[in-house]
């Protein structure tokens, strides 16, 4: 990404501390920095202005790399930002991030004044889910991580995506005030320093997120009850006897009961067959597994007729298993590593 910008974009620093990555655009023009910084936030989103074009555009994003998240600064002008499922199924990004809103605002395009977060809010970016969001003008504190390091602190981890919490709890305060210190103190510590801290932010994390879920629903025992249920299809989701009869017989509930519970998912059936689609999407895209067909990938997941199993990941991610695993094979020749040479948008694409 970094050899098509114009020299001085780029800032990188590691040496033997926190590996960090600075884009400004100090000495371009206006159409030029808006073009740069389409092309390098086009990594993650599709990306517009909301206002007229002129020379007051500006924008600065620096990032420090934790070793397994990555904590961003991002100020700029107002805009939008997208990710449909197209563009999800190509990059195949099953990452999370919490954005801290500093100044400004930020939410849902189609939502109101309520749905959008403001000064010291926390707004929750599940990239593996269909974002259509606004900005005004805004500078934001971004902690970027992988699905699998937060979801299992989670109470419901599949419905956090553009959730807004009030930066007035003190759960979230303490979060907000947890990253300005990290991101302040990152140019002092070192890698090992750096890797400590991950564990203990994300428990400070998950615990801003799941006691905003209890304030917000009352039902915290529907969720709880619907959290153990899906743990026990994720450690099952090869078991072709994974049926609704057999996993509400194992918690000693109705099917009926089992169907309101995933009412929020679609249905039980189509919770458990987006999750197998999910697998598949992660195999096809994981180098260990690119001497695997696609047709035994799918067989491994109960899509055993060719054809179906196609149409309904096309419906899911809107390409094939083929062109997904094609798609996946360009993204492996982004530079590997950690650190060094490499933007904060190649580390994000790299967390797994």
């Amino acid at each position: 990404m970094e050899d098509s910008l114009n020299p001085g974009v780029w800032e990188h620093a590691a040496l033997a501390g926190v590996p960090r990555s600075v884009l400004h655009i100090e000495g371009l023009a206006a159409r030029e920095a808006i073009a740069v910084w389409q092309e390098n936030i086009g990594v993650l989103y599709d990306v517009r202005l909301r206002n007229k074009v002129d020379d007051r555009f500006q924008f600065h994003a620096e990032a420090f790399h934790f070793g397994e998240v990555v904590l961003t600064s991002y100020r700029c002008t107002a805009q939008s930002f997208d990710r449909s499922r197209a563009r999800i199924g190509r990059d195949g990004l099953d990452h999370i991030t919490l954005q801290i809103c500093l100044q400004g605002s930020h939410g849902r395009r189609d939502g109101g004044s309520d749905d959008a977060a403001g000064s010291g809010d926390l707004i929750v970016a599940d990239l593996a889910q269909p974002q259509s969001t606004g900005t005004s003008d805004f500078d934001s504190l971004n902690l970027t991580m992988p699905r699998r390091l937060l979801a299992p602190l989670l109470k419901a981890p599949d419905e956090q995506n553009m959730r807004v919490i009030s930066g007035k709890t003190p759960l979230v305060a303490l979060l907000r005030n947890h990253l300005q210190g990290l991101y302040d103190g990152a140019p002092a510590m070192s890698r090992q320093d750096a890797e400590a801290v991950v564990g203990p932010t994300l428990e400070l994390a998950a615990a801003a997120m799941n006691a905003a879920v209890t304030e917000e629903n009352a039902a915290s025992i529907r969720l709880a009850l619907t959290g153990e249920i899906r743990r026990h299809v994720d450690a099952h989701i090869v078991d072709r006897g994974l049926t609704a009869e057999t996993v509400a017989g194992s918690f000693g509930i109705s099917t009926r009961k089992l169907y309101y519970l995933f009412e929020p998912y679609g249905g039980f059936s189509s919770y458990i067959q987006e999750e197998r689609l999910r697998r598949c999407r992660a195999e096809l895209v994981d180098p260990d597994h690119r001497q695997e067909s696609i047709a035994e990938i799918a067989e491994r997941y109960g899509f055993s007729h060719r054809k179906s199993f196609i149409r309904a990941f096309r419906r899911s991610f809107d390409v094939t298993p083929r062109e997904m695993r094609a798609l996946a094979a360009e993204g492996r020749s982004l530079p590997a590593g950690y650190g060094e040479g490499q933007t904060m948008w190649h580390w994000i694409r790299k967390l797994r």
